[in-house]
C-alpha cells in the first residue's frame, strides 16, 4: 500500500504545467517504478482543489465532480506501490484549516508538501495576464498583486505566489524536512534542471533516466502586444460573456489560449514601483523560508526579482495593436471553420480543448441555421412538386392501359370478340380517361 504522498501545491506560474505534463506523460513508467500519478485527468485535480478550498463554484459541479477530492484520496490509499504524487498549483489558495483537513484525510501516510517558486518580478506580469483572461481592464502599470491578507479568493495575489505563505499554511503541522521548496532556475542552461530539482524533492531521481521529459513548450504566455489587446477587448466586452464560466470559455480558452498565445512572444517588463514591491516581498519570503528550515531544492537567489526583458504594455503602439487585431480576426475565422468541420465526441467537456470544440460547433450551428432552414423549405417544396408529377404520370399510365384494352378488343376479328369484355373495356376507358 501507499507509504508516502507528495502534495505539489503550487505556486502558480512556476513551471507547474511543465511538471504536470511530464508526470502525466510518464504515468505508466512511473507506475512500473511504484509511483502513482494521482488523478486520471487534470480536471479531476482542478475539481478536487475547488472542493477542498470550499470554493463557491462547487455549486456548479455535478454530484460526481463534487466528490473529486474524496476520490483522489481513495485512489492514493488503494495504490499498492510505495509513493504517490498529486500536483495542482491552486491547492496553494487553501487556508490553513483547509490544508489541515486535507492532511487529516491522509492520516497514517508519510505526507510531504512540495512548493515550486520563481523570480518574484516575473510573477507580476504572469499574474496580471491570468487576470486578463477573466476580464481585468486595469493597465499593468497601475496593477499590483493582492496582498497576503486579501483572503483565499484572490488566487493571483502574493498569498498564492509567495512560497513562504503557502508553506506556512500547508506545512504548519509537518516537520520542516517534509516541506520542500523547489526554485525555478533563473537561467535555463539545462532544460531538465527544473525537473531534476522537483524529482529530488519527490524522491523520483532514481526513475528519471527512464522518463520522457520532452513535452515541448507548455503554458505559453501572451506577448506584450497580445496582452494589451486582450485588456482593451475586456474594456468592450459585456453580457453574455460575464462570470467566470463564460470568461473562461471565451476570453481564456478561445481568445487567449486559442489565438493570442500564438501571435508573438515578446516578454513584458514591469515598472520601478512594481519591482520595488516585488523586492520587498521576495526579501520577506526568503527570510521566512530560511528561518523555517524547509528543504530547499535549488537556490533561494533564484527568487530575487528582475525587471524582465521586453517592454511595458503601455509602450505598445496603436499600429501594433491594429496589426495583431487583424491577425486575430483571421485566426478566429480559421478556428471556427476548422472546428465546425471536425467532429468531436459529445462528452468532450473535460478533455483538452473540449470546451473550445463545443464552442466552435455551437458557433457554426448558429451561423449556418438560417441557410439550413432555407434549404429545408426549398427541399420540401421540390418534393411536393415531384409528388404532383408522379401522380400525373400514374394517371396517364392508367389512361394508356385502358385505351390499349379498347384498341385490342376493336382490332380483333368480329367473330373473336367477346361483347362483354369489349363493353367492359369501353366503360373503363370512359370512366378513367374521358
Amino acid at each position: 500500500m501507499t507509504e508516502r504522498v507528495y502534495l505539489h501545491v503550487g505556486t502558480p506560474k512556476s513551471g507547474t504545467t511543465y511538471l504536470q505534463r511530464v508526470l502525466d506523460q510518464n504515468r505508466e513508467r512511473l507506475a512500473a517504478a511504484g509511483v502513482l500519478v494521482v488523478g486520471q485527468r487534470h480536471v479531476d485535480r482542478v475539481h478536487a482543489a475547488l472542493v477542498l478550498r470550499e470554493d463557491p463554484r462547487v455549486s456548479t459541479l455535478s454530484a460526481r465532480q463534487a466528490q473529486s477530492w474524496q476520490r483522489l484520496v481513495a485512489q492514493i490509499r488503494a495504490w499498492d506501490g510505495p509513493s504517490a504524487v498529486l500536483s495542482y498549483e491552486l491547492f496553494s489558495a487553501a487556508t490553513r484549516e483547509q490544508a489541515e483537513r486535507a492532511l487529516a484525510d491522509l492520516a497514517g501516510l508519510d505526507v510531504h508538501v512540495v512548493i515550486t517558486a520563481r523570480d518574484f518580478g516575473k510573477m507580476v506580469p504572469s499574474a496580471w495576464q491570468e487576470r486578463l483572461k477573466f476580464g481585468l481592464t486595469t493597465p499593468l502599470g497601475q496593477w499590483r498583486p493582492a496582498r497576503e491578507k486579501a483572503g483565499p479568493r484572490r488566487e493571483w495575489g502574493w498569498r498564492t505566489m509567495d512560497p513562504a505563505s503557502v508553506a506556512e499554511r500547508w506545512g504548519a503541522s509537518l516537520a520542516p524536512d517534509h516541506v520542500h521548496v523547489v526554485t525555478v532556475p533563473r537561467e535555463r542552461r539545462d532544460p531538465d534542471e527544473l525537473w531534476d530539482r522537483f524529482a529530488a524533492a519527490c524522491d523520483l531521481t532514481s526513475t528519471s533516466d527512464d522518463l520522457n521529459l520532452g513535452v515541448g513548450l507548455v503554458n505559453e504566455s501572451l506577448g506584450v502586444t497580445a496582452a494589451e489587446l486582450l485588456r482593451r477587448v475586456n474594456e468592450r466586452i459585456g453580457p453574455p460573456i460575464e462570470g467566470s464560466r463564460e470568461q473562461a470559455k471565451w476570453l481564456r480558452d478561445t481568445l487567449a489560449h486559442g489565438v493570442l498565445a500564438r501571435l508573438g512572444s515578446e516578454p513584458i517588463q514591469i515598472n520601478d514601483r512594481q519591482l520595488d514591491d516585488a523586492q520587498r516581498q521576495a526579501n520577506r519570503s526568503v527570510q521566512r523560508v530560511d528561518e523555517a528550515g524547509y528543504d530547499v531544492r535549488g537556490d533561494l537567489d533564484d527568487l530575487a526579482p528582475s525587471r524582465g526583458a521586453g517592454r511595458s504594455p503601455e509602450d505598445v503602439t496603436d499600429a501594433e495593436l491594429l496589426d495583431t487585431a487583424l491577425d486575430t480576426i483571421v485566426q478566429l475565422l480559421l478556428l471556427v471553420r476548422e472546428r465546425s468541420q471536425r467532429g468531436a465526441p459529445a462528452d468532450d467537456a473535460d478533455v483538452p480543448g473540449g470546451r473550445l470544440r463545443r464552442a466552435a460547433r455551437a458557433t457554426a450551428q448558429r451561423t449556418s441555421a438560417p441557410y439550413l432552414r432555407h434549404r429545408a423549405a426549398a427541399s420540401e417544396r421540390r418534393i411536393a412538386e415531384l409528388e404532383e408529377i408522379v401522380a400525373a404520370d400514374r394517371a396517364l399510365h392508367l389512361r394508356v392501359a385502358a385505351l390499349q384494352d379498347v384498341v385490342t378488343e376493336l382490332l380483333l376479328p368480329l367473330g373473336d370478340r367477346d361483347a362483354e369484355i369489349t363493353g367492359r373495356a369501353l366503360r373503363r376507358y370512359h370512366r378513367d380517361s374521358v
